[in-house]
């Protein structure tokens, strides 16, 4: 029988802690620091609404052999290639608006924060804000959760598409101003 070995100080279960736990601390704070500066902004921009087209490529190759040779001496016959190639974008939307092109404001007035700024960007408007109605100045971190009192251009004007809309805004339970 063998006499019980003594612990070992400084042995590998205490340098691994010593790496493991300043990395995890180091991850962390890497991903609290990414997580961070993706946040959002109040104005919206063109350049940041607009999804950039997709375009889908699919090629299809298909081999076909010719049924083999009757006679022995013949060579057999070299197989077939068909290439199929398709190619296809995303179309820009009827209703979206270039640049330069004027467009008629629709009527936001009641509808839900998030589904005003999806018809505006729907009809070509990029340039998007909102604010508190009520003049308490608080955030809409939640678009959904709010609803569009005012819109700074009438609905039926014409404007050109690179108009700034700005929403005045309260919470869905509450009344407007």
């Amino acid at each position: 029988m063998r006499p019980p070995t003594p612990p070992r100080s400084g042995g590998p279960d205490w340098s691994r802690k010593r790496i493991i736990i300043p990395a995890a601390v180091v991850l962390l704070f890497l991903g609290v620091g990414i997580g961070a500066s993706g946040g959002s902004s109040d104005t919206k921009t063109a350049a940041d609404s607009k999804a950039a087209p997709t375009m889908t490529t699919t090629a299809t190759a298909t081999v076909t052999a010719k049924p083999a040779a009757k006679a022995a001496n013949q060579a057999k016959p070299a197989p077939t290639l068909t290439i199929t190639k398709t190619v296809t974008s995303k179309p820009k939307p009827p209703a979206a608006a270039d640049k330069g092109d004027r467009v008629t404001v629709p009527n936001f007035v009641g509808q839900g924060l998030q589904a005003a700024q999806d018809a505006a960007q729907a009809k070509g408007f990029y340039l998007l804000k909102s604010h508190d109605s009520t003049g308490g100045g608080r955030l809409q971190v939640f678009d959904r959760n709010w609803k569009v009192c005012t819109q700074n251009r009438a609905a039926g004007k014409t404007v050109p598409a690179d108009t700034e809309l700005d929403f005045g805004t309260v919470k869905l339970e509450e009344s407007c101003p």
